[in-house]
């Protein structure tokens, strides 16, 4: 399954979890007085599901059932440090409970329709899979398991613009892509860390909207809801948090979402998030399809220079001949490194957008392709811990360089 594509895919780095690209300029602003709340279709008032007959999940019951199975054909790729950059098993010494809380929380894995958008089902057969397809036997006991899982996935509502439900990274960095909202979203993404304080209490905080290089976007009201573990029922903030917040985030910029956290009183350990809009659209100032081909709007960069000599090397061969250089378009339109050597100016100006100067080492840059994290990006240097401080060591010159200047 190398190469997996799936909703985190386009993060910085390189593919399932690299950032759009952009500058500081953003226009946000609250909405006067207080909107009527709403409660997107799938999700109920009450307390969400009771995780199965009896509170138990029968989607892990069934998980452990084939997890032998899965061990054996995958493990020796999917692993962390293994030869896949697809490591959804997690570490070698990861318990049951661990590896379950990290294939489920994959992106496109457990989805409806399991049989045609699951990746555990579609890769392998789709001729690009290096291990070769999936054996019946095996894929008809994956289907019996995500079919279980699948019945807590709830529909997408029909009337209000919603993210179906996905089970975050806990704890963790997570990247949401909103391509889910139509193709003119693509590369755009929520991005947030997500820590558990209590069984029933999830923060998520540096909760951050991105563009894309070429269009932006404009919402109002998001509102998160939770759905148990093994159920499609589904209980909204119950502070409704955002429900005030309207916002415009400009091509090639990023912006925290309203005051960028949120406390979720109501979360239960192992559930699902779901992100839904009041409204939400594109900001198309040139009126084109958007995508790579050129880096476009980004910076200004104080440091142009050390971008040039420590930086762009390193992301050329790291990023850039990945994915980012063009040869992806998903990756390449959410950042754009078509244009490292030609314009390092303009390259440097979108990068700056995915660094942190004041902890170079929380810049997502790094928590997406660090192998010793888990930010379900589908690159992360095939395990070698020693290629990533490599890259981090040349990047991070550029970044103390530009918090100087």
């Amino acid at each position: 399954m190398a190469g997996m594509l799936g909703r985190q895919f386009a993060l910085f780095g390189f593919g399932i979890t690299a950032l759009a690209v952009m500058t500081s300029a953003t226009s946000m602003t609250g909405c006067a007085g207080d909107p009527e709340p709403f409660v997107p279709s799938g999700a109920t008032s009450g307390s969400g599901g009771d995780g199965g007959a009896a509170g138990v999940n029968a989607g892990k019951l069934l998980f452990d059932e084939v997890f032998e199975d899965i061990d054996q054909s995958c493990s020796g790729c999917h692993r962390q440090g293994g030869t896949s950059n697809t490591p959804f098993l997690g570490p070698e010494d990861a318990t049951l409970d661990e590896v379950y809380e990290s294939i489920t929380s994959w992106p496109d894995v457990v989805v409806r329709n399991p049989d045609t958008k699951s990746v555990l089902i579609t890769w392998p057969g789709s001729g690009a899979h290096t291990a070769g397809p999936t054996s019946k036997p095996l894929e008809t006991r994956l289907l019996a398991w995500l079919n279980e899982e699948a019945k807590s996935v709830a529909e997408t509502p029909n009337d209000v613009p919603t993210i179906e439900p996905f089970k975050p990274i806990v704890p963790g960095f997570n990247a949401i892509y909103l391509g889910e909202l139509g193709p003119e979203f693509a590369g755009m993404a929520v991005t947030f860390q997500a820590n558990a304080l209590t069984d029933r209490t999830l923060h998520l905080d540096n909760i951050e909207v991105h563009s894309t290089a070429s269009k932006g976007i404009a919402f109002s009201h998001p509102l998160f809801t939770v759905y148990p573990a093994a159920s499609p029922d589904g209980e909204p903030d119950p502070g409704d948090s955002f429900s005030n917040v309207s916002q415009e985030v400009e091509p090639g910029t990023s912006e925290p979402l309203g005051e960028g956290e949120v406390f979720l009183t109501n979360w239960e350990t192992g559930g699902k998030l779901s992100i839904a809009f009041d409204s939400v659209s594109v900001i198309d100032p040139l009126g084109g399809s958007g995508g790579g081909g050129g880096a476009g709007s980004g910076g200004p960069c104080g440091a142009v220079t050390s971008f040039e000599n420590n930086a762009a090397p390193a992301l050329q061969q790291s990023c850039a001949n990945q994915c980012h250089g063009g040869n992806n378009g998903t990756a390449t339109n959410a950042v754009d490194m078509s244009d490292l050597t030609a314009d390092p100016s303009a390259a440097c100006g979108q990068i700056l957008n995915r660094v942190n100067l004041n902890t170079p080492n929380q810049s997502q840059i790094f928590l997406n392709t660090d192998p010793s994290g888990n930010a379900g990006h589908p690159f992360d240097f095939g395990g070698n811990q020693g290629a990533f401080d490599n890259f981090r060591q040349a990047v991070t010159t550029w970044i103390n360089d530009e918090s100087n200047n």
